[in-house]
């Protein structure tokens, strides 16, 4: 609250109560109070009781007084109070909800790293398998197919393991990224999340749209990048399908790419 309107509020709550104590007090003399003629209105003696007016003035205002100047005071000082412990509050949840933020994003890009480096070791395990289709040892070609198979899987089992993890950062840190921010990384996990490894006819194995996937997380990369601490906020970051700064220092196998 403004501390103007709060000041205010004192001043109406001491205003009312004197005036309700007033009131009350000026009835009562009113309708039963009682004046020895031969004493004065104000006059204020042994020999003469106060009268009615008199006591409202004497007694009265200045007791109503003192307690609307006492209510007025405990009443600001508890809204104060409270204003105080409610700013704390706030202040306390503002600064977790910051840190949270900072904590997500960090960890966020950790982990699209990783997942840009375990596909790159997707690819070279599937140019690896390719090569080894083409050898003419069956024996050797056997081996080699089964040993770097099974890396491709592991690999490819690896990726999914990322995914969860970036979606339940996404969950966690919900309320405090921004929504357009979750949308795109979330559509990332989904597109990558439903390719897997295509046999060709000649007996390789392709990773369909692998290129696609690598630009999008190189996208989303560069786009945590712009991430201000200071400010919390990230900056405006156009989609592009061209290859970003952080993919180009990769180079691309097209056979795998198909």
């Amino acid at each position: 609250m403004d501390p103007l309107k709060k000041k205010r509020a004192a001043i109406l709550v001491g205003v009312v109560v004197f005036v309700a104590f007033l009131a009350i007090t000026s009835f009562n003399h009113m309708f039963f109070g009682d004046l020895d003629s031969s004493c004065g209105e104000f006059e204020w003696s042994h020999a003469c009781e106060l009268s009615p007016t008199a006591h409202m003035v004497y007694g009265d205002a200045l007791t109503g007084g003192s307690i609307a100047l006492f209510l007025s005071w405990f009443f600001h000082h508890l809204t104060h109070k409270n204003q105080v412990k409610i700013e704390e509050i706030i202040e306390s949840e503002q600064i977790l909800k910051n840190r949270r933020k900072d904590y997500a994003v960090s960890h966020m890009k950790n982990l699209l790293s990783l997942l840009f480096f375990t596909m790159n070791l997707v690819r070279g395990s599937l140019t690896h398998y390719n090569k080894a289709v083409t050898l003419s040892d069956e024996n050797s070609k056997i081996w080699l197919q089964s040993t770097y198979l099974s890396r491709v899987r592991a690999d490819e089992a690896k990726v999914g393991r990322i995914l969860i993890s970036v979606r339940n950062i996404l969950v966690a840190a919900n309320d405090v990224l921004e929504p357009e921010v979750v949308n795109r990384i979330e559509g990332v996990c989904n597109f990558i999340g439903e390719l897997s490894t295509e046999e060709n006819q000649d007996g390789t194995l392709v990773y369909p749209k692998m290129n696609v996937s690598k630009i999008k997380v190189g996208y989303l990369l560069e786009l945590l990048k712009t991430y201000s601490v200071t400010k919390r906020s990230f900056e405006d970051l156009e989609e592009s399908y061209r290859p970003s700064a952080f993919m180009s220092r990769v180079p691309i196998d097209q056979e795998v790419y198909q």
